[in-house]
Order: structure tokens, then sequence, then C-alpha cells
């Protein structure tokens, strides 16, 4: 069974990509995947805590800082920022999957996640959407490709299915 190692998550902001990556985790890792999320931020973000002493040395100009404990650990860096393929092949050697949120030009697999009342993402070329995931599709101005399936917000179950197949414990049945 093959499925997608690298998926992108594209849609407008509020349609509902991130919801959808918090359904993906828990059910790639029930067919025994790891995963890592890459999130491409169109605003500034900040992912230290101002005052403590990795924020405080990067404040004062070092183009690198980083945190770890026994549990975890960050790095942040100043740009260069890489490309989105350095990004995946480092995500790469950590999990089995890689599911990008943003990034909606790059060149991977991607779901296409839509909801009432927001436009619908432009995804070119359509061969790269695997298949749409939102509210009925039939009321969105511009007309995806027929072939594409669609899964409704209810049926996440049915996607993952469709992308990674059923979980080896049901597989057996």
């Amino acid at each position: 069974m093959t499925f997608p190692r690298v998926l992108g998550l594209a849609g407008h902001s509020g349609s509902g990509k991130t919801s959808l990556a918090e359904q993906l985790v828990p059910a790639l890792a029930a067919r025994g995947l790891s995963v890592a999320y890459l999130k491409h931020d169109a605003h500034r973000f900040q992912m230290d805590k101002p005052g403590k002493d990795t924020f405080r040395v990067y404040q004062a100009g070092a183009v690198a800082v980083a945190i770890a404990s026994a549990e975890q650990w960050a790095w942040l860096q100043r740009p260069p920022i890489p490309d989105i393929e350095t990004l995946v092949r480092r995500a790469r050697r950590a999990a089995d999957v890689v599911l990008i949120e943003g990034y909606h030009h790059s060149a991977y697999p991607k779901v296409l996640v839509y909801r009432r009342g927001l436009p619908l993402r432009t995804v070119r070329p359509w061969s790269m959407v695997l298949a749409l995931y939102g509210d009925d599709p039939r009321r969105l101005r511009q007309r995806p490709p027929a072939r594409i399936p669609r899964f409704p917000f209810d049926r996440t179950a049915d996607l993952v299915e469709f992308l990674f197949g059923r979980p080896a414990a049901a597989a057996g049945r």
C-alpha cells in the first residue's frame, strides 16, 4: 500500500486545515505512523517567551538559539529561511509522514480544505489535489474537477482511509 509521505493541507485561513491536521495525527498514529507538521505562517510568529534566556539572547542578535530538555527541543534561526524542500527533508528524518499547512504552491500532493463562506483556494495544477474536504462542494463558485473525491467534515475517517488505507487492526477483519 502506498500513501503520501508528504501531504499538503491547502485552504483559506479558517477553512479547517489545522483541525484536519489535529485529526490526522492520531489517525496515523493508530496506523503505526509518526507525523511531522510544517506550518507556513504568513504573519510574524513568536515561539519563545519574552524575558526568558533564549529570547533575550536572540533579541541581542544571536543568529540562532536552541533550547533542549529531556522531552523536547526547539531551534530558532534568523534568515535565510530554508525552502520547503529542505524543511521536508529534515522532517522526513524525524517522521514517517509530513503534513504541510500552507506552502500552497509547493509540488506536494494536497487535500484542499474548504468551508462555506470562504473562497476556494486556487491550487494549480489540479492533478496535485488528492481530495476535497469540507462543506458541500455544490455551493462553491469555482468548480474543481469532478474526478477529485470529496469528503465532508463529518467523514474524516473516510478521508483518512482513502489517503492512508485501513488501520492494520481493521485490515485483517
